[in-house]
Order: structure tokens, then C-alpha cells, then sequence
């Protein structure tokens, strides 16, 4: 038979989950539309978590950042009654508990570099599957599209590539036996915990922030009212996004891996879910660009000019515009690509895992992931100087 004829014979296809991809999908649109629209923001998981060690300090203070920790928040919170009390099996991947000897896992290392190359390579090429897939190829962006073809590409080559005969193969994959090792722990869960509790407590305070003095002027009383505002559409796109990762099988490795190695096509168990997944958040994010001036790509008179929970007077979109395809870019993007191949995780779902305490990527790939986006912004600084 030609390879395409023996290709669709042997797909069968028992892993695709369409109609949860489309649904968890669109979520994640609604989270990206939610941050738009009301707050003129733009959602990147990678740009937020890097934040926080590439300038913690206004991260942590600014009131232009407020916004952030009442997302962390809402999505730590949301993760835990998620996994606690509506579905306490969600995270369970159904493939290895079937015994399928074609999901790898990730050894400890795999995790340690996977996490420092999505930092470095994110924090480089300026976004990752939110950021550059979701919302930028809504908008039609031609750096976003140079992005997502590459770290696409690589993100396939790895997984693919990283079979019983690739050299590596015995450093980055770990034995069946192995996956009670990432599993969450009651330290991890606590840490997970700490986390989440210390997000909602900086949420909080940053909440009960004074108003201006009655000396302020109104610009300044413009601006602390548009930065409370941006508060509640923060916790709502927070809690869409974390169910949206969640309802697609996003968080479970076994379906991005299920759809990065391509050579699951050959052997009937490649899963295109995550093309469902990206297909259903782009077309709801595409939708929401159409309602912002500057960014519709169909007319529209009533195009909104300043977000919706903002007042005229300060309030804007904060949209890349920047066209530049540069070298940062291709690099950096395919970095990223590489460290999702071979930890099988991208910023949005590891954030998920954290907070639910799994081991691994609490303990190894997040620090991985802050010494790279470190490491990448001092790279940055010194190119800025030359």
C-alpha cells in the first residue's frame, strides 16, 4: 500500500478526545478574550511566571501588576477544588494505567532540562503556546507565526526523536516503575499549598491598597481606579484557563506526547487532540481581536478602543505590535520547542501541575524554568548594550 493508505490503516485514533479538546480548547480562548477585552492584556503563561524572577520586585508591588498575582490566585484556587472536589481523578493518564509502553516518562533530568529550556527559550523569542499560539496567530501576527512553526518543529523533532535508539534515551526517560516518583506527595501538596496561599495573600493585600490622597490628581485617580478594575476580569480568565488546561487532557503527558511524536501515526496511537485544542482557543481568541480596533480583521464600526473594565482616560490595549523576526526569535522559540519535547511540558499546564503538588515539576522543572528565563533576560540585557 503507498504510506499514506498504510498510515490511515493503522491510525486508529483510540486516544483522540475531540470533543473534550474543542471545549477545554475554547476555554483557554475565553481565558485570552477574558484578559483582552476587559483588561487590554494579553495572556502569556510564560511572560507572567517569568515575571517573577525577572523583576519580582514590581511584580510584587506595582500596582500596574495587581493584576497578575489575582490571576495566580484564582488559578492556584481553581486548580485545587478542581482536583479536590469536582474530579479528583482528572490528572490520572488513563494510557498508563492501560500499561501502554509507548507513553515515555520523563526522567528527573528530562524535567530539569525540558524546564530550563522552555524558561531560557520563552523568555527569549518573548512567548510560548498562550502567548504566540493562542493570541497571536489570533491576531494574525507574523512573528507569532514564525514562532509557533518553530517551536512546533522542534517540539516534534525531540519527542520524536527521543526513542530506545537515541543516545540520550536512557538519561531523559525513566521506567514504568518510575512514575510513582512524580506523583504528589503530602510535602509537595503542602508546598503547593504555601504557593497558592501566598499568591491569594499578595492578591489581597494589593487589593486593600490605599486610594490616592485627596491631593492626587485625576490622572493618578484614573489610573488606581484601572488598576482595581482589571482585578475581577483577572480572577474569571484565571479560572478559565485552568479549566480549560484541565477539560482538554492538557495537563496529562501522555497527549501532548500522544501528538508531538509523530511516529504514533505509523502505529496507530498518534493523538491530534492538541490541534483541537489550539483550533477551538484560536478561533475564540480570533473572535475577540474582531471587537478591538486596530486588530479586526473584518470591519467593525463599534470596535472597542479602550477595554471594557477600564476608564477612557488611561485605560488602553497592551498588544505587541512588533513585527520583528529576528534571530532571538527563531532561537529562542525553537528552544522552547526542544524543552517541550523532552519534558512534555509548556508553562500553562506546569503551573497546573505545580499547584496540585506533582513532584517533578514543582521541585525540578519549575527552578529549571527560572534560571533559563534568568539567564535568558541577562542574555537580552547584554545584547541591548552592543
Amino acid at each position: 500500500l503507498p504510506d499514506y493508505r498504510r498510515y490511515t490503516r493503522n491510525m486508529s485514533l483510540q486516544y483522540f478526545t475531540p470533543i473534550s479538546g474543542l471545549i477545554g480548547g475554547s476555554l483557554i480562548g475565553l481565558s485570552a478574550a477574558t484578559l483582552l477585552l476587559f483588561n487590554g492584556d494579553i495572556l502569556g503563561a510564560s511572560g507572567l511566571m517569568s515575571s517573577f524572577v525577572v523583576a519580582p520586585v514590581k511584580t510584587l508591588t506595582d500596582p500596574s501588576q495587581q493584576w497578575k498575582l489575582s490571576f495566580l490566585a484564582a488559578f492556584a484556587l481553581t486548580t485545587r477544588i478542581y482536583i479536590t472536589a469536582i474530579d479528583p481523578d482528572a490528572l490520572k493518564d488513563q494510557r498508563l494505567g492501560y500499561g501502554d509502553s509507548t507513553v515515555p516518562i520523563p526522567s528527573p533530568l528530562a524535567f530539569i532540562i525540558g524546564g530550563f529550556l522552555v524558561g531560557f527559550g520563552t523568555k527569549l523569542g518573548n512567548g510560548c503556546t498562550t502567548g504566540h499560539g493562542i493570541c497571536g496567530l489570533a491576531r494574525m501576527s507574523k512573528r507569532s507565526l514564525t514562532a509557533v512553526l518553530s517551536f512546533m518543529a522542534t517540539g516534534l523533532i525531540a519527542a520524536s526523536a527521543c526513542s530506545v535508539t537515541c543516545p540520550g534515551y536512557p538519561y531523559l526517560r525513566s521506567s514504568y516503575d518510575s512514575i510513582v516518583d512524580n506523583l504528589p506527595t503530602d510535602t509537595t501538596l503542602t508546598i503547593g499549598t504555601v504557593i497558592a496561599s501566598l499568591a491569594a495573600g499578595s492578591a489581597i493585600s494589593g487589593f486593600l491598597r490605599k486610594s490616592p490622597s485627596a491631593n492626587a490628581t485625576k490622572a493618578e485617580q484614573d489610573e488606581y481606579t484601572n488598576h482595581r478594575r482589571k482585578i475581577i476580569p483577572s480572577i474569571f480568565s484565571a479560572a478559565f484557563f485552568a479549566m480549560g488546561l484541565v477539560t482538554s487532557g492538557m495537563t496529562i503527558s501522555s497527549k501532548i506526547y500522544g501528538f508531538l511524536n509523530v511516529k504514533g501515526i505509523s502505529k496507530g496511537s498518534w493523538d491530534p487532540t492538541l490541534a483541537c485544542v489550539m483550533g477551538g482557543g484560536l478561533l475564540v481568541s480570533f473572535v475577540s481581536y474582531q471587537l478591538v480596533k486596530g486588530f479586526n480583521v473584518f470591519k467593525n464600526d463599534k470596535a472597542l478602543e479602550c477595554p471594557l473594565s477600564q476608564k477612557k482616560d488611561g485605560g488602553k490595549f497592551n498588544v505587541p505590535t512588533s513585527n520583528v523576526i529576528d534571530r532571538n526569535l527563531f532561537i529562542g522559540e525553537a528552544l522552547f520547542g526542544l524543552g517541550w519535547g523532552i519534558g512534555g511540558l509548556c508553562p500553562g499546564p506546569a503551573m497546573f501541575l505545580a499547584v496540585a503538588g506533582y513532584q517533578n515539576v514543582l521541585i525540578r522543572w519549575w527552578p529549571s524554568f527560572y534560571i533559563g528565563a534568568f539567564l535568558a533576560e541577562k542574555v537580552k540585557k547584554i545584547q541591548g548594550r552592543n
